[in-house]
This record gives structure tokens, C-alpha cells and sequence, in this order.
């Protein structure tokens, strides 16, 4: 008998037979390769764990006389090597990275050279004859080399997801309960929630054009599957009616899941709580990276998600870069987005030094994988993706609509206007809002606004933003004094109406997202949106490309923000001034799996993430520590966590761990020491880090 896992203290009675093992995998990565692989999950899933035949093996886990031993056994390979001599390379790549991940092929190569006797060590030890000898699937359906490294990639997601869910089960000795209602009837419940919007909606020209946008996304959902585009003005209620869209489509055409790609981290929670809101608490899962360590590690294992609800809201650098990682933790989710309708919200945040992988990548999942994809933003850029459609059928009239909403004052000399010049304008505002650059000059001319000025960045864990722009809201909502200052990320998908907005001088698109918090909901006359050069530039790279494309066109006259023929000259602009592709797709051709993950890294999220010491923290942490101990899978504690979370530069991180006031839960996964719980102020957040004493036991926030 053999054997694919063993438990402790348990006889071999109650152990999962090696062949129970295999059957199980393949049956489920069949399942989930099928559509676009049919044949290799099966096949992938029967050869993966062949090595495991291996009398070494089998010592290993203890089915020897003499108990478990410490001998490190390679059982990849066999299945690898079984695949190379059977003419599937594919599954050779599949099969030995599917513990550690997908290896450049010249490395697979080199090692199955070296590992060559470790086949005839399972044939000699009860490598079943019949493996060898099952029939290959068809030719991979890839028409060039090109897209040889994504169907990789797909098929490697079934295998990982597979052999992981049958060892939880049978681990845990239960399968996972999913349970989730079906998408018709998610449906229904958003119906339900729309018609109650639409009968308490005022009469406005806003609310009027919302009602058509969403007619247009109803009416649009019977297309065949393929790319959309939906072209709204800021304000335009595209967050409920991409939805809407999203599960007409899906139930009509027969897809599985939606998947809402949101620009950054500091905004998914407020999509993720809309969408619960509308569908249900437990149909919706948010996933982004900041509790998800780089390298592969058991650590990473307890937070990966393999995005089995119905409705999953991630970020652009967790759905892209999984597209072109090769790490299991990454990747295991890969299949998922196969037959699913996928909307990317502001799609103008797509970095343009990756436009290239992006849509390669993205022609790739609409035409071989089955997915719908959805591209919403005010700022639409020119992604040139084959047979890409309108959604909105009067797209240039509805942004004629809100023209008369908000008024640009744009300066009128490039001279910078200081901090304390602006905080001056500020406090002659009942309600104003400024957005800036940079976090620390959010911080600096929150300070020399006024005591009760609000200050919001990505320096406040989601559970703190949360509540600070419900406050907003309420103040806004009631009349009373609110005096804001953000950094940009107030501008993609937080809904405040303020009478006034301050934007420093950017890129076109953070203009106009800018705009779309003055009068938002068109209840005033007119709103006033001042553009102004602050004394910070932005940031180096593509925000300050972006600020140089934009100036251009102000100064030559041509920066007519109501106008989408605008954004497309801007886009246009902007790509031309960068390198679009690092070196990913010739990584992608050679089948450099990591070279590829290296070289597609997209900006946001980087850093390591501290858990803020706000709201109920401590017992949300105690018990991803209880989980880990107990059972050494913490992925829904580590979700609960999430709201929790704060990025921070690696030179921060150095420094607060160097000073004893933060440690290590789970690589590159921190919390706060008892005593320093300061670090972390009830306005500011993490505060500048530069305020941190000499001494290290003394923090000033």
C-alpha cells in the first residue's frame, strides 16, 4: 500500500492512499481545466504525485517499520520526468513546479536531467504500470508560442487548487462547504436594491443619467461575451450599474463568477461594502495583497485565496500580477477567472510601463479563456483591445450632461502656491476639500488647516478610512464645517460632494477624478474645482509623466476636461513617452516563468504591511495566531485582518522593527509591540516616520 499522506498518531487505516490521491486531484483539476485544457487536468492530477511511490518516500511520512524519517525526498520530479518522456512538456513544467512554482524552462530542464533515476526508483518501487501508459489529450490549444506561458499558467492553477483542496480535506477530514446562492439569484437581490434606489431618487440631471446608464448596462448585457467599455462621468453610479451589467451577463451567457478589479487597496473596501450591502455579507470576497508575502512561503499558503465565492473584489496588482506569476499562492486562483465576467474599475490607473503584458493578457482571457471584461472609468484610455464595445450608447451627450456641474479654475502662472497660502484659502471655506501629491503633503497642510481639519491618505488602516469618510459624509450631509485634505486616492470610487475642491496640478485623468467630487450629485448651482501648482512635485516616474502630458496640453489649450476626445490625445501622449513593456512578453515566449514575475511588477502594494493598532485589532490578531497554532491555516482570520492593514516603505519597516516597536507575525506581516501602540495616530496613521527621536523609545506622532 502506499501512501499520499499520513497522520500523526493515527494508524495507516485512517491514512489517504496514494491512488485515492491522485483520482481525487484529477477528477477536481478536470473540473476546472476542462473548459479551456480538456484532457491535461486529468492528466496532470494522476502524474503530479508519482514521485510519492517511491519506497523513499513513503519513509518519509512514516509507512516504514521504523516511523516517520527526516530523508528529504523529491516526488516532483518523477511526475515531471513521467511528462518529458511521454512527449508533454507542458505538464513537465506543470507537475515539477507545483510545490515551489514555475521554473524558467532552461532550470526544469537542467534539473530533470540531473533526476533521471528517480523515475526508475518509483517504476522499481510500484509505479503503476497504467500511468504510464494513459493517453495524451489533444494538442494544447495555443496558436503561437505566445500564449503557451498563459495556458501554463491556467493549467497549473486547476493542478495547485486541486491537490490543495482534496489534502485540506482530507486533512481536515471534510470538504469545503461553499454554499453560495446562484448568480441569478444575486441578481434578483440587486434588482430589488436598485428599484428601491430608483423611487427614492430625487430629480436631478444626475440621477436622470444614472437611470440611463444603467438602462444602457441592461440592455447591453445580451451582447455576446467578449470587451466593453463604459464611458461615465464621474458620479454616474457606474459601481452598481457595471454590476448590474456583470450578472445580467453572466446568467444570460452562462458564466461563473464576477470579478470587480479595483486600482488600489485604499478604495476596495468601500466597492466591497457597496456590493455586500447589495448582495449578501457572505457572497463577496475581497483579496489584495497586503497580508500575501512575495516569496513563496507556508506562510504565504495561509493567506492565498483561490476566489471560490461568486463575487470576488481584488486589486489591479493581485489579478495582473497573478496572470504572470509563477508562485502556487499567486497562481492558484488562475482558473477561477475563466468563464467569468470581469470588471475593471478606473481603468486609466493601468500602469503604462506594462501596457503591453496587460493587453496581451487581457486578448488572451476574452479569447481563449471565456471571460467578458468591463472597462469603467470618466478618463477612458485607448486600450485598442479587437471587437471592444460601447456600453454607453450617447457617451459624449451624458458627459454634456454634467458639463455645467463643476467649473475648473485653472491659475493663472505656473508660480507655486505655498502650504500656508492654501490653508489660508481653506479656512475661508465652510466645505472644501484639497488633494495633494504625496502623504506627508497631506499630512503638513492638514496640520496648518486647522486642528479639526481631516486628514485622509493610505497612512490610516480601511477600518480607519472607512470611518473617516462616513464622517465626511455626515457633515457634508448635515451642513456643518469640513475641511478636508486627501491624497489622490479620495479621487477613484469615494463618493463625497463637496462645494469646492482644491486639486493640485496632475495628469489629466486625476484632474477630472478630482472633479468628480465637486457637486457630485449636481444639487448645487455650479461647483468651483481649483487646480493649483503646489510646492512638491509628484512623484518620479509615470504621475510625473503624467503631470508633464498634461501641462503640455493646458499650455497648447487643449486640456478640455469634459471632453472624452480629451483623454484619448492624453493617453496617447503618455504612452508614447514611456516603455510599455520591461521584457515580460520575451520572457513569456522563452518560457522564463520567473523572469516574467520579476518583471511585471506594478507599483501599488509594494512595501510590508503593519497591522494598525485601531478598532478591535488585537483580537482579530489573536486569532490569526490561535489558527496558525491550532491549525496551521489562518486564510479567514487573515482576511479579517485585512481592514487592518497599513503598507509601509521598507525603510520604515527597518526602522520600527530596529527600535522595538514592531515585530514579525507572519513574513512580512507585522504588528505593534505593547507600549509603542503611539506610532499610530487616531488622525494621522502611521504619521511621518521622520518624527521618530533619536532615541528609539521615544515616538512623536
Amino acid at each position: 500500500m502506499h501512501y499520499a499522506h499520513s497522520l500523526a498518531g493515527e494508524p495507516t487505516e485512517r491514512w489517504q492512499e496514494l491512488r485515492e490521491h491522485l483520482e481525487e486531484t484529477a477528477k477536481l483539476a478536470e473540473e476546472f481545466a476542462g473548459a479551456y485544457a480538456p484532457g491535461w487536468g486529468r492528466l496532470a492530477g494522476l502524474w503530479h504525485d508519482a514521485g510519492k511511490y517511491q519506497s523513499a518516500f513513503q519513509r518519509r511520512i512514516g509507512a516504514g517499520l521504523n516511523g516517520p524519517s527526516n530523508e528529504r525526498v523529491d516526488h516532483s520530479s518523477v511526475g515531471a520526468l513521467l511528462a518529458q518522456e511521454r512527449g508533454a512538456p507542458p505538464l513537465a513544467l506543470i507537475i515539477a513546479g507545483h510545490h515551489g512554482g514555475l521554473r524558467n524552462l532552461e532550470d526544469v530542464r537542467s534539473r530533470l536531467a540531473e533526476k533521471r533515476d528517480l523515475l526508475s526508483a518509483a517504476r522499481r518501487d510500484g509505479l503503476p504500470p497504467e500511468l504510464e501508459t494513459l493517453a495524451l489529450p489533444q494538442t494544447p490549444p495555443w496558436k503561437d508560442k505566445r500564449e503557451r506561458a498563459l495556458w501554463i499558467r491556467f493549467v497549473f492553477s486547476a493542478l495547485v487548487d486541486a491537490d490543495f483542496l482534496d489534502t485540506e480535506r482530507f486533512c481536515s477530514g471534510r470538504g469545503r462547504e461553499f454554499g453560495y446562492p446562484p448568480l441569478g439569484e444575486l441578481k434578483a437581490r440587486l434588482d430589488g436594491v436598485l428599484r428601491e434606489k430608483a423611487r427614492d431618487a430625487k430629480r436631478s440631471g444626475v440621477n436622470a443619467m444614472r437611470a440611463r446608464v444603467l438602462s444602457n448596462c441592461r440592455q447591453a448585457a445580451a451582447a455576446p461575451p467578449g470587451a466593453f467599455t463604459l464611458t461615465v462621468p464621474t458620479g454616474g453610479g457606474k459601481t452598481l450599474a457595471s454590476m448590474a451589467f456583470a450578472l445580467d451577463h453572466a446568467v444570460r451567457h452562462g458564466l461563473e463568477r464576477v470579478i470587480v478589479v479595483i486600482p488600489y487597496t485604499s478604495i476596495i473596501e468601500q466597492t466591497a461594502r457597496a456590493y455586500r450591502e447589495a448582495l449578501g455579507e457572505d457572497v463577496v470576497i475581497e483579496h489584495h495583497s497586503s497580508v500575501e508575502p512575495d516569496r513563496e512561503t507556508p506562510a504565504s499558503r495561509l493567506a492565498s485565496e483561490n476566489w471560490d465565492a461568486p463575487v470576488v473584489v481584488t486589486t489591479g496588482v493581485q489579478f495582473f500580477e497573478s496572470l504572470y506569476a509563477n508562485r502556487v499562492s499567486r497562481c492558484r486562483k488562475l482558473h477561477r477567472i475563466a468563464g467569468s465576467v470581469v470588471v475593471f474599475d478606473e481603468v486609466q490607473t493601468f500602469p503604462p510601463p506594462l501596457l503591453q503584458p496587460i493587453r496581451h493578457a487581457l486578448e488572451r482571457v476574452i479569447s481563449n479563456y471565456g471571460v467578458s471584461a468591463v472597462f469603467c472609468t470618466a478618463t477612458q484610455p485607448a486600450l485598442e483591445l479587437p471587437g471592444i464595445r460601447e456600453i454607453v450608447a450617447d457617451r459624449v451627450g451624458e458627459f454634456e450632461t454634467v458639463r455645467g456641474r463643476c467649473d475648473y479654475v485653472f491659475p493663472d502662472s505656473e508660480e507655486p502656491v505655498s502650504w500656508e497660502a492654501l490653508a489660508t484659502e481653506l479656512r475661508g471655506r465652510d466645505q472644501a476639500l484639497a488633494i495633494v501629491h504625496r502623504r506627508d503633503d497631506a499630512e503638513t497642510l492638514a496640520r496648518l488647516v486647522s486642528d479639526d481639519c481631516i486628514h485622509l491618505s493610505s497612512r490610516l488602516c480601511a477600518a480607519h478610512r472607512t470611518v473617516v469618510i462616513d464622517e465626511i459624509r455626515r457633515r457634508l450631509g448635515s451642513g456643518e464645517m469640513c475641511r478636508a485634505v486627501s491624497t489622490q486616492l479620495v479621487e477613484a470610487g469615494v463618493d463625497v460632494d463637496f462645494p469646492e475642491v482644491w486639486r493640485a496640478f496632475a495628469g489629466a485623468d486625476s484632474l477630472a477624478q478630482a472633479a468628480g467630487r465637486c457637486n457630485r450629485e449636481g444639487t448645487r448651482d455650479r461647483g468651483l474645482c481649483h487646480i493649483f501648482f503646489p510646492p512638491t512635485n509628484p512623484p518620479r516616474g509615470i504621475l510625473r509623466v503624467g503631470f508633464d502630458v498634461a501641462f503640455t496640453m493646458w499650455k497648447e489649450e487643449r486640456l478640455d476636461l469634459y471632453s472624452p476626445a480629451t483623454f484619448v490625445e492624453y493617453f496617447e501622449r503618455l504612452y508614447a513617452r514611456v516603455e510599455t513593456d520591461p521584457g515580460v512578453l520575451a520572457a513569456e515566449d522563452d518560457l522564463r516563468f520567473e523572469d516574467a514575475a520579476a518583471q511585471f511588477r506594478m507599483i501599488e502594494e509594494h512595501g510590508e504591511a503593519v497591522i494598525a493598532p485601531y478598532g478591535n485589532w488585537a483580537a482579530r490578531l489573536l486569532d490569526v495566531e490561535r489558527a496558525i497554532e491550532w491549525s496551521g491555516s489562518a486564510r479567514k482570520a487573515m482576511r479579517r485582518l485585512q481592514r487592518f492593514i497599513v503598507n509601509l516603505y521598507p525603510a520604515e519597516i527597518a526602522r520600527l522593527s530596529a527600535s522595538g516597536a514592531i515585530s514579525s507575525v507572519v513574513e512580512r506581516l507585522w504588528r505593534v509591540n505593547p507600549g509603542y501602540e503611539g506610532i499610530y495616530d487616531s488622525r494621522f496613521g502611521f504619521g511621518w516616520q521622520d518624527e521618530i527621536a533619536a532615541d528609539p523609545e521615544t515616538f512623536v506622532v
